[in-house]
């Protein structure tokens, strides 16, 4: 069996996969998990690449090929490769493709502002999420400009959510100091439009690389808001935990999705892919 078939994601992450592997470049993939309400997914695959190292033209030319046999309307494709051709600014700085639970996603992520004003609105990810043949969801990762914007950001979406969930980013704040790394962590909040009309979704995402965390050191937690959710079986937890609790953390998504209802994703166990 195929390292891509071995990889979550279905045929769409192996177009993805064969895709930048076709550029002759390292390439970056990373496995997710998802908890909501009665539901669990495990079936989600991000993989990411330097757009320098790939060259913005050569994405510009072969990036639309790929996209429509993923099934991305024509209207969101050209909109998200105008980001190619900024009339202001820079290129973006990466290339994200994945799939979540057969939803195709591709982000442009920008280059991190050194400073930021604090009332400024900078996107750092901008998302079209899709299922094939379907109009794309368009999200807005706006960052945080300050440590106490964030801490109050984090604050007052944890009082819309269960307590497990406020004891797992305790959790985190306090392996980050032990780690002596700053809390919190970059903080995005995640503003989704469908047809230019806001979703549901209100959420935020936490970068949880710098401090390297392993999996396994929050698994009780999720344990806890599993069981609370009743998300899926305690053994199918804790065969994910036995398989993944040695890969590092990478970000920590929650909030309430597009469909209303409260989710936790965590992201884990980035590593590189070479040609």
């Amino acid at each position: 069996m195929s390292e891509a078939r071995s990889l979550p994601g279905g045929v769409h992450a192996e177009m993805m996969q064969t895709f930048l592997a076709a550029l002759d470049m390292p390439y970056g993939i990373e496995r997710s998990a998802k908890w909501r309400p009665q539901r669990w997914s495990t079936d989600r695959l991000l993989c990411s690449a330097p757009v320098s190292a790939c060259g913005a033209d050569v994405l510009a030319r072969q990036l639309p090929a790929l996209l429509e046999r993923l099934g991305m309307q024509h209207a969101d494709m050209q909109a998200f490769l105008a980001e190619l051709q900024p009339t202001v600014g820079e290129v973006p700085h990466y290339l994200h493709l994945g799939v979540e639970d057969g939803r195709c996603k591709v982000y442009w992520e920008a280059s991190q502002p050194e400073r930021l004003a604090q009332e400024a609105r900078f996107v750092l990810y901008r998302a079209w999420k899709w299922q094939p043949g379907e109009a794309a969801a368009l999200s807005d990762y706006v960052l945080e400009p300050s440590a106490g914007q964030a801490v109050r950001a984090i604050k007052a979406l944890l009082a819309e959510m269960p307590m497990a969930l406020a004891d797992l980013l305790e959790q985190l704040e306090v392996s980050f100091a032990l780690k002596q790394t700053p809390w919190p962590p970059l903080t995005v909040r995640i503003e989704e439009r469908v047809g230019g009309r806001e979703t549901q979704r209100h959420s935020l995402n936490l970068h949880l690389h710098q401090a390297r965390l392993p999996l396994g050191g929050i698994a009780g937690l999720c344990m806890g808001l599993v069981r609370e959710w009743q998300s899926a079986p305690r053994s199918t937890v804790v065969e994910w935990v036995a398989a993944h609790g040695s890969e590092m953390l990478g970000n920590l998504s929650f909030g309430i999705g597009d469909d209303g209802q409260p989710f936790l994703t965590c992201y884990h166990g980035a590593r590189l892919c070479k040609p």
